[in-house]
Order: structure tokens, then C-alpha cells, then sequence
């Protein structure tokens, strides 16, 4: 469901106008947020079965929030909103992601101590400006510190390399986590999602999407969020989970029923742009499509969602891989069957930089071609170190001849 997704942009809105000292939309935004929030049903199956009018009967959503949620359903952004964000100090939206700052404090901040971004902030502690400041102190000060070490920490950027087999063993950990639980939980169905999925050089959180049913969901986040490895549970609900690891990276868990799991992989891999674009070809062709399913327009009644595959085919379009979802044209090539072929390890001919134990390698040199053979390679070039790397055990003379 998008209802969360909708409910953090009212909360973020509501933050900027409370920073610019508006007094009584923040109040509504907040309280729209809330309903959307704790509602039972998917917000978009009620827009696409009643349109605005079905929105406006929500509790606490008025005929101007339901014309900002149609919006943003329809294009993926509130044009106001946007506007908004334009109009407040660019490292405002930072600074309000650090826990125990709200939108005053952060005003105050910057009124009396000229604090405007995140380095501004670490500075005035460092300096213990804070503490003299009416509505902080010490205490505050300390709490700040940690705060921002910890937004810092999952912050950081991964290396691709370095990611995929944090998520490998995130995954592993888990199946066997539920595997391990009395009440056992088939986890046949989990994978990375997000720019992880798509292969980008680097990445900033990951996120792990599970299949199970409905009844099943809550026991696998309580398996995720119970982890060995966990340091900091930041949220934890039915279906949805984010903690942090002990050596800083954030983990995002969705777990989704069978008929959605393809839908909701689909949409959390696609980048935002792709979504939009593949959301846009969706409507023209009289659906309505969601992380939780492909939908008929007129009626509601979900066609598609329990496979990706299936969602493009019945979009016309080939199949998109990860790796392409950019919006960078890929969508126009697969209405016509022209996508280009990605390089798998398949198609490798060979390998012309390789270690043995000679040098600075783990195996023999006898491994290293049984290896490269069983692989079909055709080729491959030892590149053991010389005598000139002695730090890298690089080969002299004598060891050379003997290789």
C-alpha cells in the first residue's frame, strides 16, 4: 500500500510549514497523515474505485488534501509541496531527520545561533554552544551528539561490493531465523530490492521485500527485527520494519501477501522515475497499478501483481531488467521489443588479471585454470607480483622460473 509513502509526505510538509511558522496547517497535515496512516484500507483502491469524493469521507481529509493525494497518485509529486520545499533553507530537510529535532528547534537554532545545516549543528556542540541556550542544555547536547553519529553511520554510502553480500547474509540470517522459530514461516520468496536490485555503484540503505501470508507477516518481522546483528530497531510494524546493524547500515523489510509480491518488487526497484513512467503507460491502457497489484481502472478488480513478468507483458512491454529501470528510455524500447542485452557472467571469455599463492593469491595455479576451465573460459593471464612488490609477496627471480 502507498498509505505510508502518502502519510510521510503530509508529515514533511507539515515540518517545513511549522519551520516557516504557518499555525494551523501543520496541525491539519499532521492529522491527515495520521488517518492515512491507520487506515485499513489502500488508499489508491479508494481513489480508484470513487475518485475524490471517496478520499474526502476519509476522516480528517478535506477537499484540498484529497486534490494533493490525487495529485501526487496521479504524478508521483504535489506540485505545492515542491514549491514548499524551494522556499526552506537546504539543509533544513536534513537536520529534521536527526532524532530530537523538531521543526521549532531547529528555527530557534537558526534564529539564535545561526545553525542552517547538519555541519553548522555539529560545530555549535563541539563548542557547547547549545547548552547556554534556552530549551537545550548539556543533556541535550550529549543526546544530539549520538543522534547525529547515528544518522551519520546509516547514512553512509556502500559500495556495490560491499553491499550485495551484507544483503546475501541479511537474507540468509533471516530464512534461517524463521526456520529456527517453533512456529516455522516458508520463506521461499525474499530479496533485495531498490537501487541494490538495480546494481548501482553504490548504496545508501538496503531494502529486503518477503512473501508470506498475511496471518505469517508479523511473525517474520519479528524474526527480522530479532536478528543477532541488529543494533537499533526504528520501526516495527505488521508488514514493515527498519532497523539499524551494529556496524551502521539500515535495513528496510516489507513483507507482502503472495497475489502482491510482484507488484511490490516491481515497484520497489524501479527508481521514482521509472514508476512514474511505467504508472503513466499503466493509466493510458485503463489500469491503475501499485506496489500492491495491477488494477481495471473503471472497476478495481486486480488482474496482475503476483509477478513482475506479468506486469509487463500485460502492459505490453518486454520484460525490463533491474539493471535498466531508470527511465532513461528503457520503457520506449520494450513497448518495441528493443531492449539491449545485458552482459551476464555467461558471456565472459576469460580473465587477464589473476593471483595465485606464488604472489599474494588464496590458490594454486593448477586451481586457478581448473577453475577458469570449468567456467569456459578461453583465455586467462597470472598477474603475480614481481620482486619490486615485496609488501604484495611478489615473486623473485628463482620463484618465477619455478612458476
Amino acid at each position: 500500500m502507498r498509505n505510508r509513502e502518502i502519510a510521510e509526505l503530509f508529515y514533511e510538509a507539515a515540518d517545513i510549514l511549522e519551520y516557516q511558522q504557518v499555525e494551523w496547517k501543520p496541525r491539519a497535515y499532521r492529522k491527515a497523515a495520521q488517518m492515512i496512516e491507520n487506515l485499513g484500507e489502500d488508499i489508491e483502491k479508494i481513489y480508484a474505485r470513487e475518485g475524490k469524493v471517496g478520499l474526502t469521507k476519509i476522516p480528517g481529509i478535506g477537499e484540498s488534501i484529497a486534490d494533493h493525494i490525487a495529485e501526487y497518485l496521479e504524478t508521483g509529486k504535489v506540485e505545492k509541496f515542491e514549491k514548499l520545499k524551494e522556499k526552506t533553507p537546504s539543509g533544513t530537510a536534513e537536520l529534521m531527520e536527526i532524532r530530537g529535532l523538531g521543526a521549532k528547534k531547529i528555527k530557534k537554532l537558526a534564529d539564535a545561533l545561526g545553525v542552517r545545516t547538519l555541519s553548522d549543528l555539529k560545530n555549535a556542540i563541539i563548542a557547547h554552544r547549545l547548552k547556554r541556550l534556552e530549551g537545550f542544555g548539556e543533556k541535550s547536547e550529549k543526546n544530539l551528539a549520538k543522534a547525529i553519529e547515528q544518522y551519520e553511520k546509516s547514512h553512509a554510502r556502500l559500495a556495490l561490493g560491499k553491499a550485495l553480500p551484507l544483503a546475501d547474509e541479511v537474507i540468509a540470517a533471516l530464512k534461517a531465523q524463521c526456520e529456527s522459530r517453533t512456529s516455522k514461516v516458508d520463506l521461499s520468496k525474499v530479496i533485495y530490492t531498490g537501487s541494490l536490485r538495480r546494481l548501482k555503484e553504490t548504496i545508501g540503505d538496503i531494502d529486503i521485500l518477503a512473501e508470506a501470508e498475511k496471518e505469517e507477516a508479523l511473525k517474520v518481522v519479528d524474526c527480522f527485527v530479532s536478528l543477532p546483528d541488529v543494533e537499533q530497531v526504528i520501526l516495527k510494524g505488521s508488514t514493515k520494519s527498519s532497523v539499524i546493524l551494529r556496524e551502521g547500515t539500515s535495513i528496510d523489510l516489507r513483507v507482502v501477501p503472495p497475489e502482491s509480491y510482484g507488484a511490490a518488487l516491481q515497484y520497489f526497484t524501479g527508481s521514482k522515475e521509472h514508476n512514474i513512467e511505467l504508472r503513466n503507460v499503466a493509466i493510458k491502457n485503463g489500469y491503475k497499478l501499485s506496489e500492491y497489484g495491477l488494477y481495471l481502472k473503471e472497476s478495481g478488480k486486480q488482474i496482475a501483481g503476483s509477478s513482475e513478468k506479468e506486469i509487463y507483458g500485460i502492459l505490453d512491454l518486454a520484460y525490463i531488467p533491474p539493471e535498466l529501470r531508470e527511465n532513461r528510455g528503457e520503457i520506449k524500447a520494450a513497448t518495441k521489443n528493443a531492449l539491449p542485452k545485458l552482459v551476464e557472467a555467461g558471456d565472459l571469455r576469460g580473465d587477464l588479471h589473476m593471483h595465485t599463492q606464488y604472489s599474494e593469491g588464496k590458490d594454486t595455479l593448477k586451481t586457478m585454470i581448473q577453475k577458469a576451465e570449468a567456467l569456459g573460459y578461453e583465455y586467462i593471464a597470472v598477474t603475480d607480483h614481481s620482486r619490486s612488490q615485496k609488501v604484495a609477496n611478489g615473486l623473485e627471480i628463482e620463484k618465477l622460473k619455478a612458476q
